[in-house]
């Protein structure tokens, strides 16, 4: 069954009420306001729209990203980052094996008379939960809020890719300790939306306990536990049942029109909220059956909510390709190299000028943006690097004196392309001896290497003089 929705702004779905024929499940705490009807919502913690039964508000921490599931790029109109992804297929290592990923097991009987007793659940299973922190790179300091699961004792975690989509640094905390921990990125399934994370210096952590998705049934009983609206500490809880299987979702990005259609999901009636992502939804026996990930709700009749969860069958198959260092056309292990330059994007064209005439076109279109020279500074007409990639930067009235090769609108600051001295109006010609003839060029060059690799970097700056230096790429933030 497909389910059509739109991520960021509200807009009718198609307003059916859960199989079960039941009102959602209320939380012993205050109701909040149910949401239009039918909206789509994808803040970094988690699609969704905080409205319908189940939880009291809470309070965010930090600002959630404008509603994006594809990539802070999105909101860069004209400009792109050279930090394409590695998609060689070849085996990487990952610093650990599929044998740290567990196996779904077959569910257990649920103790007591079969019904899910709220309390007894979230005590099993929220020592293995944990609050992501996610500093989004080169975007004003916005953080990414949301939920994670440890499945393994060494730190393995799970999450969605949406919730450290574009990210810098990663934090988890434990959810009921309180103990944080960077995170690195061991791989990611950007078309699957799941994500495996390891944090650093982690052991003897107590890992969720995996069902088997496979077995669930219409009308199962469930508890949604995640980071409800990115508050930290002891998680949020809200019940439900399973409504649907094997659901399709398609969530448009509002800035972009881009659609990511998610397969094989279950439905619930549990009320997933933004900073919920990445969370476990969990059946009577305390057994995790799926990941929280979206959210949408119904008012046609009595509100119903219309959460959405991966199936935890589907996510452990491609944990354990990722911890298995097994890269694909989907899945990429790590994140690539960095060398941080802004090109015009959405052009083929091989002639600098010709680019930034399709970029200045694009930005009329669309309302217009910043400059970016060299020297130091930000903004119309002053020189300098770009402190984040949240404006779109357009190029220079002065371009280098250069028939092919990708044009430099700008650079971002601390960056190895800004401290090797690049700067809007430059023209990238050649890396590491492979000529670049174009932005795409230039982004599939930077593909092959990964995060600190030294390559050499030629170009010919507004003036016409050549430069060739030698700088080391940088990690890119998480895609």
């Amino acid at each position: 069954m497909q389910e059509n929705g739109r991520r960021g702004e509200p807009h009718g779905g198609d307003g059916s009420p859960a199989d079960s024929g039941q009102q959602p499940p209320r939380d012993t705490g205050p109701m909040r306001p149910a949401g239009p009807a039918g909206p789509w919502m994808s803040p970094p913690g988690g699609y969704g729209w905080p409205g319908g039964y189940g939880r009291p508000p809470r309070r965010r921490k930090s600002r959630y990203l404008a509603y994006t599931l594809v990539a802070v790029l999105a909101a860069v109109t004209g400009a792109g980052i050279t930090s394409a992804l590695n998609q060689r297929h070849r085996t990487a290592s990952t610093g650990t094996s599929s044998g740290n990923v567990p196996r779904p097991r077959d569910s257990a009987a649920s103790p007591g008379s079969g019904g899910l007793n709220q309390q007894a659940v979230a005590s099993k299973v929220e020592p293995g939960v944990v609050d992501i922190d996610a500093a989004i790179g080169y975007s004003g300091g916005t953080m990414s809020e949301g939920t994670g699961m440890v499945i393994s004792s060494g730190g393995l975690v799970l999450t969605n890719n949406h919730v450290i989509d574009q990210a810098s640094r990663i934090k988890a905390t434990l959810a009921t300790s309180g103990r944080s921990y960077p995170a690195r990125v061991v791989g990611y399934d950007a078309s699957q939306d799941v994500a495996l994370l390891q944090l650093v210096g982690a052991r003897g952590l107590r890992a969720v306990s995996a069902g088997n998705s496979s077995q669930v049934t219409l009308g199962t009983p469930v508890l949604a536990i995640g980071n409800a609206e990115g508050a930290g500490g002891r998680p949020a809880t809200a019940a439900g049942v399973i409504s649907g299987l094997d659901m399709t979702i398609t969530p448009t990005d509002e800035g972009t029109g881009t659609t990511e259609t998610l397969h094989g999901m279950l439905r619930t009636t549990a009320d997933i909220v933004p900073g919920d992502s990445g969370g476990p939804l969990a059946n009577a026996a305390s057994q995790v059956i799926g990941m929280d990930t979206a959210n949408a709700s119904s008012s046609q009749g009595a509100p119903h909510v219309l959460g959405y969860a991966i199936p935890i069958n589907t996510a452990l198959a491609i944990a354990a390709q990722i911890a298995a260092g097994r890269r694909s056309s989907a899945i990429q292990i790590g994140v690539p190299g960095f060398l941080g330059v802004l090109v015009p994007k959405g052009t083929t064209s091989t002639n600098p000028r010709r680019q930034a005439a399709q970029q200045r076109q694009q930005e009329e279109q669309q309302g217009g943006g910043i400059y970016a020279s060299p020297g130091g500074g930000q903004g119309p007409g002053e020189p300098g690097c770009v402190s984040d990639d949240m404006n779109p930067v357009l190029p220079p009235p002065g371009i280098a004196p250069a028939s092919k090769g990708a044009l430099v609108d700008g650079t971002l600051c601390g960056t190895p392309a800004a401290s090797a001295g690049l700067a809007s109006g430059d023209v990238i010609t050649a890396v590491n001896g492979h000529a670049v003839t174009s932005p795409g060029a230039l982004t599939g060059v930077i593909s092959r290497y990964r995060p600190g690799t030294m390559v050499t970097i030629r170009w010919i700056s507004v003036s016409g003089r050549m430069y060739a230096r030698s700088l080391t790429l940088a990690a890119a933030p998480a895609q």
